[in-house]
Protein backbone atom coordinates (compact mmCIF):
# COMPACT_ATOMS: atom_id res chain seq x y z
CA UNK A 1 0.00 0.00 0.00
CA UNK A 2 2.98 2.64 1.09
CA UNK A 3 4.36 2.61 -2.77
CA UNK A 4 1.02 2.68 -4.32
CA UNK A 5 0.64 5.69 -2.12
CA UNK A 6 4.28 6.88 -3.48
CA UNK A 7 3.26 5.92 -7.01
CA UNK A 8 -0.25 8.00 -6.68
CA UNK A 9 1.28 11.19 -5.23
CA UNK A 10 4.81 11.34 -7.32
CA UNK A 11 3.34 10.28 -10.89
CA UNK A 12 4.97 12.90 -13.37
CA UNK A 13 2.89 14.07 -16.93
CA UNK A 14 6.29 14.26 -17.95
CA UNK A 15 10.18 12.83 -16.57
CA UNK A 16 13.35 12.28 -18.35
CA UNK A 17 16.14 11.69 -16.53
CA UNK A 18 19.35 12.01 -19.21
CA UNK A 19 22.39 11.62 -16.73
CA UNK A 20 22.77 9.39 -13.56
CA UNK A 21 26.76 9.65 -12.04
CA UNK A 22 28.03 8.23 -8.81
CA UNK A 23 31.60 9.29 -7.73
CA UNK A 24 34.05 6.99 -5.02
CA UNK A 25 36.38 9.96 -5.26
CA UNK A 26 34.03 12.03 -2.77
CA UNK A 27 34.58 13.85 0.54
CA UNK A 28 32.12 14.30 3.99
CA UNK A 29 30.98 18.25 4.25
CA UNK A 30 31.28 19.44 7.54
CA UNK A 31 27.16 20.56 7.65
CA UNK A 32 24.86 21.57 5.69
CA UNK A 33 25.84 25.10 5.67
CA UNK A 34 28.08 24.92 3.19
CA UNK A 35 25.55 23.74 0.81
CA UNK A 36 23.54 26.87 1.41
CA UNK A 37 26.84 28.92 0.88
CA UNK A 38 27.56 27.02 -2.23
CA UNK A 39 23.83 28.72 -3.17
CA UNK A 40 25.03 32.02 -2.79
CA UNK A 41 28.83 31.57 -4.42
CA UNK A 42 26.48 30.10 -7.61
CA UNK A 43 25.55 32.10 -10.84
CA UNK A 44 24.60 31.52 -13.87
CA UNK A 45 27.15 30.48 -15.70
CA UNK A 46 27.43 32.73 -18.97
CA UNK A 47 30.56 31.02 -20.98
CA UNK A 48 30.66 27.51 -19.82
CA UNK A 49 34.40 26.32 -20.14
CA UNK A 50 33.75 22.40 -21.09
CA UNK A 51 37.35 21.17 -22.34
CA UNK A 52 37.23 17.75 -24.37
CA UNK A 53 40.91 17.23 -23.61
CA UNK A 54 42.71 15.60 -20.74
CA UNK A 55 42.95 18.16 -18.01
CA UNK A 56 46.43 18.60 -16.61
CA UNK A 57 47.71 20.56 -13.53
CA UNK A 58 51.41 21.57 -13.52
CA UNK A 59 53.76 21.92 -10.41
CA UNK A 60 53.29 25.79 -10.62
CA UNK A 61 49.88 25.68 -10.60
CA UNK A 62 49.78 22.80 -7.47
CA UNK A 63 52.63 25.47 -5.85
CA UNK A 64 50.14 28.60 -6.29
CA UNK A 65 46.82 26.08 -4.97
CA UNK A 66 48.59 25.27 -2.00
CA UNK A 67 50.07 29.15 -1.34
CA UNK A 68 46.72 31.35 -2.25
CA UNK A 69 43.72 28.97 -2.35
CA UNK A 70 43.67 26.47 -0.10
CA UNK A 71 43.22 23.93 1.72
CA UNK A 72 46.78 22.20 1.10
CA UNK A 73 46.47 19.37 -1.36
CA UNK A 74 48.64 16.62 -3.14
CA UNK A 75 49.12 16.85 -6.81
CA UNK A 76 46.78 13.80 -7.15
CA UNK A 77 44.34 14.45 -5.31
CA UNK A 78 43.81 18.15 -6.75
CA UNK A 79 43.91 16.40 -10.05
CA UNK A 80 41.05 13.54 -9.22
CA UNK A 81 38.57 16.30 -7.71
CA UNK A 82 39.05 19.21 -10.59
CA UNK A 83 38.25 16.20 -13.25
CA UNK A 84 35.46 15.40 -11.42
CA UNK A 85 34.04 18.94 -11.11
CA UNK A 86 35.60 20.01 -14.78
CA UNK A 87 33.63 16.69 -16.48
CA UNK A 88 30.57 16.47 -14.52
CA UNK A 89 30.09 20.38 -12.52
CA UNK A 90 30.18 22.33 -16.03
CA UNK A 91 27.74 24.43 -14.86
CA UNK A 92 29.84 25.82 -12.09
CA UNK A 93 32.99 26.50 -14.49
CA UNK A 94 32.91 29.95 -15.96
CA UNK A 95 35.18 31.31 -18.74
CA UNK A 96 35.90 35.03 -17.96
CA UNK A 97 38.34 35.80 -20.49
CA UNK A 98 40.38 34.23 -23.02
CA UNK A 99 42.77 32.34 -21.00
CA UNK A 100 41.04 32.92 -17.91
CA UNK A 101 38.10 30.98 -15.66
CA UNK A 102 36.82 30.92 -12.06
CA UNK A 103 35.28 27.90 -10.65
CA UNK A 104 32.31 28.97 -8.68
CA UNK A 105 32.12 32.48 -9.37
CA UNK A 106 35.39 32.07 -6.78
CA UNK A 107 38.29 30.41 -7.34
CA UNK A 108 40.19 32.10 -9.99
CA UNK A 109 42.84 30.23 -12.61
CA UNK A 110 44.81 30.69 -15.65
CA UNK A 111 44.92 27.76 -18.58
CA UNK A 112 45.93 26.87 -22.18
CA UNK A 113 44.26 24.64 -24.60
CA UNK A 114 46.48 23.10 -27.00
CA UNK A 115 44.77 19.49 -29.43
CA UNK A 116 46.15 17.00 -26.40
CA UNK A 117 46.02 18.79 -23.24
CA UNK A 118 43.49 21.68 -21.00
CA UNK A 119 46.23 22.96 -19.09
CA UNK A 120 45.84 24.77 -15.78
CA UNK A 121 48.50 26.90 -15.07
CA UNK A 122 48.58 29.01 -12.22
CA UNK A 123 45.52 29.84 -9.37
CA UNK A 124 45.30 33.64 -8.65
CA UNK A 125 43.11 33.06 -5.79
CA UNK A 126 39.55 33.56 -4.15
CA UNK A 127 37.53 36.67 -4.59
CA UNK A 128 35.99 36.42 -1.53
CA UNK A 129 39.76 36.91 0.47
CA UNK A 130 41.06 39.07 -2.68
CA UNK A 131 38.23 41.61 -3.86
CA UNK A 132 41.20 42.87 -6.39
CA UNK A 133 40.11 39.47 -8.09
CA UNK A 134 37.21 40.47 -9.42
CA UNK A 135 38.54 42.53 -11.93
CA UNK A 136 41.21 40.03 -13.01
CA UNK A 137 41.47 41.04 -16.01
CA UNK A 138 42.66 44.56 -15.38
CA UNK A 139 45.07 42.66 -12.75
CA UNK A 140 46.29 40.61 -15.10
CA UNK A 141 47.25 43.52 -17.90
CA UNK A 142 48.95 45.48 -15.26
CA UNK A 143 51.35 42.54 -13.75
CA UNK A 144 52.08 42.20 -17.73
CA UNK A 145 52.85 45.21 -18.42
CA UNK A 146 54.41 46.41 -15.29
CA UNK A 147 56.09 43.59 -14.49
CA UNK A 148 55.13 43.83 -11.04
CA UNK A 149 52.46 41.40 -8.85
CA UNK A 150 49.98 41.91 -6.53
CA UNK A 151 50.49 39.90 -3.30
CA UNK A 152 47.75 36.78 -3.32
CA UNK A 153 49.53 34.49 -0.78
CA UNK A 154 47.43 33.40 1.73
CA UNK A 155 49.05 32.61 5.61
CA UNK A 156 49.20 29.24 7.24
CA UNK A 157 46.11 29.90 9.03
CA UNK A 158 44.10 31.06 6.29
CA UNK A 159 44.79 28.33 3.91
CA UNK A 160 43.95 25.54 6.42
CA UNK A 161 40.38 27.57 7.32
CA UNK A 162 39.76 27.06 3.90
CA UNK A 163 37.11 24.03 2.11
CA UNK A 164 37.74 22.15 -1.35
CA UNK A 165 35.06 22.93 -3.62
CA UNK A 166 32.53 20.57 -2.88
CA UNK A 167 32.47 17.02 -5.02
CA UNK A 168 29.02 15.22 -4.93
CA UNK A 169 28.30 11.79 -4.11
CA UNK A 170 26.10 12.02 -6.83
CA UNK A 171 24.89 13.49 -9.42
CA UNK A 172 21.33 13.34 -11.59
CA UNK A 173 20.23 15.31 -14.68
CA UNK A 174 16.79 15.23 -15.88
CA UNK A 175 13.96 17.52 -17.30
CA UNK A 176 10.22 18.25 -17.08
CA UNK A 177 8.56 19.58 -20.02
CA UNK A 178 9.60 22.99 -19.25
CA UNK A 179 12.37 22.75 -16.23
CA UNK A 180 15.58 21.17 -16.47
CA UNK A 181 17.07 19.92 -13.16
CA UNK A 182 20.48 18.79 -11.70
CA UNK A 183 20.20 17.14 -8.20
CA UNK A 184 23.79 16.38 -6.12
CA UNK A 185 23.87 14.24 -3.35
CA UNK A 186 25.89 14.91 -0.31
CA UNK A 187 27.47 12.68 2.60
CA UNK A 188 27.55 15.11 5.92
CA UNK A 189 30.30 13.92 8.66
CA UNK A 190 27.37 15.00 11.31
CA UNK A 191 24.45 13.03 10.46
CA UNK A 192 23.60 9.39 8.56
CA UNK A 193 21.20 11.01 5.83
CA UNK A 194 22.70 12.33 2.77
CA UNK A 195 21.33 15.94 1.88
CA UNK A 196 20.69 17.21 -1.59
CA UNK A 197 22.16 20.74 -3.89
CA UNK A 198 19.57 21.49 -6.98
CA UNK A 199 20.08 23.31 -9.31
CA UNK A 200 16.76 24.58 -11.61
CA UNK A 201 16.20 26.03 -14.78
CA UNK A 202 13.06 27.34 -16.26
CA UNK A 203 13.55 26.83 -19.88
CA UNK A 204 10.88 29.16 -21.19
CA UNK A 205 11.59 32.07 -19.30
CA UNK A 206 15.03 31.32 -18.79
CA UNK A 207 15.38 31.57 -15.20
CA UNK A 208 17.54 29.83 -12.72
CA UNK A 209 17.21 29.06 -8.87
CA UNK A 210 18.26 26.37 -6.69
CA UNK A 211 17.73 25.16 -3.21
CA UNK A 212 18.78 22.98 -0.35
CA UNK A 213 17.07 19.75 0.59
CA UNK A 214 17.07 18.36 4.31
CA UNK A 215 15.87 15.02 4.31
CA UNK A 216 15.95 15.53 8.31
CA UNK A 217 13.41 18.59 8.47
CA UNK A 218 10.63 18.13 5.33
CA UNK A 219 8.91 21.03 6.45
CA UNK A 220 11.40 23.34 5.50
CA UNK A 221 10.18 24.17 2.20
CA UNK A 222 7.90 23.35 -0.94
CA UNK A 223 10.04 21.23 -3.51
CA UNK A 224 8.63 20.48 -7.37
CA UNK A 225 7.10 17.25 -7.65
CA UNK A 226 9.80 16.06 -10.52
CA UNK A 227 12.20 16.14 -7.86
CA UNK A 228 10.50 14.43 -5.26
CA UNK A 229 9.68 11.44 -7.77
CA UNK A 230 13.16 11.30 -8.03
CA UNK A 231 14.08 11.16 -4.37
CA UNK A 232 11.59 8.52 -4.40
CA UNK A 233 13.44 6.94 -6.90
CA UNK A 234 16.75 6.81 -5.10
CA UNK A 235 14.88 5.47 -2.11
CA UNK A 236 13.91 7.81 0.39
CA UNK A 237 10.07 7.38 0.11
CA UNK A 238 10.07 8.21 4.55
CA UNK A 239 10.63 11.74 3.73
CA UNK A 240 8.25 12.12 1.11
CA UNK A 241 5.52 10.81 3.32
CA UNK A 242 6.67 13.12 5.80
CA UNK A 243 6.59 15.99 3.21
CA UNK A 244 3.17 15.44 2.09
CA UNK A 245 2.23 15.27 5.93
CA UNK A 246 3.45 19.29 6.17
CA UNK A 247 3.19 20.30 2.63
CA UNK A 248 -0.15 18.44 1.45
CA UNK A 249 -1.97 16.48 4.29
CA UNK A 250 -4.96 16.97 2.32
CA UNK A 251 -4.08 14.62 -0.98
CA UNK A 252 -2.06 12.61 0.96
CA UNK A 253 -5.49 11.53 3.18
CA UNK A 254 -7.17 11.61 0.11
CA UNK A 255 -4.51 9.32 -1.89
CA UNK A 256 -4.33 7.36 1.37
CA UNK A 257 -7.97 6.62 1.38
CA UNK A 258 -7.85 5.81 -2.30
CA UNK A 259 -5.56 2.93 -1.65
CA UNK A 260 -8.03 1.46 0.81
CA UNK A 261 -10.19 1.51 -1.31
CA UNK A 262 -7.92 -0.14 -3.97
CA UNK A 263 -6.78 -2.82 -1.88
CA UNK A 264 -10.41 -3.43 -0.22
CA UNK A 265 -11.88 -3.84 -3.85
CA UNK A 266 -9.21 -6.38 -5.04
CA UNK A 267 -9.14 -8.37 -2.51
CA UNK A 268 -12.91 -8.92 -2.21
CA UNK A 269 -12.14 -9.91 -6.14
CA UNK A 270 -9.69 -12.35 -5.39
CA UNK A 271 -6.44 -10.24 -5.86
CA UNK A 272 -4.05 -11.11 -3.13
CA UNK A 273 -0.76 -9.20 -2.88
CA UNK A 274 2.59 -9.99 -1.56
Amino acid sequence: MRNYILRTLLKPKYLQILKAEGYPFTMLIKDINMLNEQIITYTETNNLLCPSTPILIDNHALERWNERVGPIIGLDSLQKSLEIIFRNCSYRIDKLDQGIGSIDNNIIFTYEITDNVFRITTFYGRKNLHPTLNHVRNLRKYNLYYNEYVNLALSEEELNKQYFPLIPKEIINFQGRITSYILEKYILSDRKLPCFLCYSKDNKRNDFYSFVIDLEYPEKMPIPKNVLYILNRLGYGDFILKYFTFHNPEKLEKTRLKAIDYFSSSINNGVFFN
